[in-house]
């Protein structure tokens, strides 16, 4: 009896190691017929489907591909991430000759417009302007010195929290040591200075915009300087 049971339980191993490895075979024998492109989290921006297939056919060459067990995922993730708006980039078989591409673009929060035009996402990836998409960012103006990029993108940071101030913010630069934000309604620029405390200098400037919405004021200010501690002084 207990031969008995030795013997079905490796008959049944053995059986089932069989069909694995045969299904394997006969699926490492497929060719790829067709590639399925994924943006996430959301639609394309700056690429699109079309333009991912083109690449990779461009280094693969036309479809079918070679039996999928010959196609290197990591290698395909790599070449879809050289592309300058790629975050990343996943790549995976279903079965029936269907390859999976899942992408993430980079998602810019500033366009930084000085000699050269380019866009930073909020990890300071720096990436290209586009002409197939043209996001609603702030805009830095000047040179930006690479010492400047960390605080530029804590300001940046800052302001995007508080949606009063990010649906107004503009443009952005750097003179003396300081950084001058503009305000997309209100027609004075704004001192920001350098990003210590910089909660309390856009709480600052949350009241100064609620004070002048809410009252008339006797002087039209071009510049509100929020540098010195518990004061708005305006110019």
């Amino acid at each position: 009896m207990q031969l008995n049971k030795y013997l079905f339980f490796t008959t049944t191993l053995i059986s089932m190691i069989l069909i694995s490895t045969f299904a394997h075979f006969k699926n490492s024998k497929r060719l790829v017929e067709k590639i399925v492109i994924n943006f996430e989290p959301q639609d394309p921006r700056f690429l699109s489907a079309t333009l991912v297939n083109k690449l990779l056919i461009q280094n693969k060459g036309a479809l079918p591909w070679k039996a999928k067990d010959s196609l290197v995922l990591n290698m395909l993730e790599t070449l879809i991430e050289e592309n300058p708006y790629v975050l990343n980039a996943e790549v995976f078989h279903f079965q029936q000759g269907v390859l999976s591409v899942n992408i993430e673009e980079k998602n810019a929060v500033v366009r930084v417009q000085g000699t050269e035009q380019y866009y930073l996402d909020d990890k300071g990836n720096q990436f290209p302007v586009s002409n197939n998409h043209t996001p609603k960012v702030p805009v830095f103006l000047g040179v930006l010195e690479q010492e400047q990029k960390d605080d530029l993108l804590s300001l940046i940071d800052q302001i995007n929290k508080d949606s009063f101030l990010r649906g107004e913010l503009a443009s952005i630069y750097y003179r003396s040591n300081s950084f001058f934000i503009g305000l997309i309604s209100y027609g004075f620029e704004v001192e920001i200075g350098q990003i210590r405390h910089i909660n309390q200098k856009l709480s600052k400037l949350k009241v100064f915009c609620a004070y002048q919405d809410n009252h008339k004021l006797k002087k039209n200010y071009t510049l509100i300087n929020l540098k010195f501690k518990n004061q708005v002084v305006g110019s």
